[in-house]
């Protein structure tokens, strides 16, 4: 939808009905707009002020007032353009602070344990994944990485596949012959009855516990010796299947 691409772009919602109104119905004064929008007078003015600043609308004055139009939707492209200008600047001066704050050497332990709430949390520690370059084994009961994340699941394979990541996955024996072939994982199964809700990665000296639900919870342990044990309990069940 047009209001939901224009809320990407940082338009709020009273910029976004004054924009598209202008868009519908042409040229119009503040007080007019807001009787047939029905925003407050005030809200009008700062949305239409803030919408020029934009470059996506403009005014001109007649017998002393200001008349508002909005300009073509092409200057939505050149918004667009500016935004990735700024996120490509925002990118580069990123990049050289993540380089100084590597130099810093820290005194204090990282924490042992952590806790990632939601799609964010959860692709941070995707994310990680990829970063470590580690075996991956997982255990899982259904197939809820793929059905949550979507576009993502796929993209972030190919990275996997790229960084020559082997990845391991046991699964019910409900999904044999279904699942996807892909480089560099490998499938084994087991009875429907002894699968587990919570989804288990291992990898390095980490070990994920996803819950999954409509805000998914994620545990991550950074401990070499119960990533170890984990490790043996997968190798052990690995290694009992064909």
């Amino acid at each position: 939808m047009i209001e939901e691409n224009l809320s990407k772009l940082g338009f709020s919602p009273s910029e976004i009905k004054i924009y598209l109104h202008l868009l519908r119905n042409g040229s119009s004064y503040p007080n007019k707009i807001s009787a047939e929008t029905k925003i407050n007078r005030t809200n009008v003015y700062e949305a239409l002020y803030r919408l020029v600043s934009k470059g996506v609308a403009s005014f001109i004055i007649k017998n002393k007032v200001k008349w508002f139009e909005a300009k073509s939707p092409d200057s939505l492209l050149t918004l667009v353009k500016e935004k990735e200008e700024e996120l490509k600047s925002t990118k580069s001066d990123i990049s050289k602070e993540v380089k100084k704050l590597k130099q810093i050497k820290f005194d204090e332990k990282p924490l042992e344990a952590g806790i990632f709430v939601g799609k964010k949390g959860l692709r941070m520690i995707f994310e990680d994944i990829l970063r470590e370059r580690k075996p991956v084994s997982l255990i899982a009961a259904e197939l809820q990485f793929r059905d949550f994340f979507g576009p993502y699941f796929e993209l972030w394979h190919k990275e996997r596949a790229e960084r020559k990541i082997i990845q391991r996955s046991i699964f019910p024996a409900k999904f044999k012959g279904k699942l996807e072939k892909r480089n560099l994982l490998e499938y084994k199964f087991v009875d429907n009855k002894f699968t587990n809700p919570t989804t288990t990665i291992i990898y390095g000296n980490s070990v994920i516990f996803i819950q999954w639900s409509e805000e998914p919870i994620a545990i991550k342990i950074s401990n070499k010796e119960i990533s170890k044990s984990h490790l043996n309990y997968f190798n052990l069940l690995w290694d009992s299947k064909q």
